[in-house]
């Protein structure tokens, strides 16, 4: 997809991606004035997914056809809940593993990102983009920074923060695209 149809779908959608955008901004400010809390909230809730993402996989093993898959889809299941398990039981393991993830993550889509945002030169206000990666990539520094001493809320904290950043490029960027004219 080049970039002006790119933008042309984001058009189109926009009214969305301002709805999304301001979500984002809601969660932000609740992370950020409840970071322990929301540092826990988040580790249950994770747990809980993998415990049933890993009871589908058991569940859909038995369907897979063949023994080969079978196995596979059951050993990834058991692996599903035996990592839900530990971050359901072992909040504190849980929250300082967790913490390491989340600095990995926020690099990793800091990058991508980054490398988006240069690919949507073409419309207006491409540079949320690039602030939303730039910031990512920092928030990831800051969490390796001040590891682990602050596993217990920068969790909440740094998500929150990365969630007003991210809607608010989103709600700006949805702006732009208001302006943006219709190409054939």
């Amino acid at each position: 997809m080049s970039g002006t149809s790119m933008v042309q779908s984001l058009k189109a959608n926009r009214g969305w991606l301002l709805v999304l955008g301001i979500a984002y901004v809601i969660l932000g400010w609740v992370a950020i004035g409840y970071p322990m809390a929301a540092t826990i909230a988040i580790e249950i809730l994770l747990g809980y997914v993998l415990l049933v993402g890993g009871a589908i996989a058991i569940i859909g093993s038995f369907f897979s056809g063949n023994w080969k898959n079978l196995i596979l889809i059951l050993l990834s299941g058991i692996l599903y809940i035996f990592v839900g398990f530990l971050l359901v039981t072992n909040m504190k393991e849980g929250v300082i593993t967790l913490t390491l993830l989340l600095a990995a993550f926020l690099l990793v889509e800091g990058i991508f990102k980054t490398i988006h945002a240069f690919q949507m030169q073409s419309a207006a206000n491409w540079g949320w983009i690039l602030v939303s990666g730039i910031a990512s990539i920092i928030l990831a520094v800051m969490i390796w920074a001040e590891f682990p001493q602050s596993s217990a809320f920068v969790i909440g904290l740094l998500v929150g923060i990365y969630f007003l950043i991210n809607g608010f490029s989103m709600i700006m960027f949805s702006f732009a695209l208001k302006d943006v004219e219709n190409t054939a």
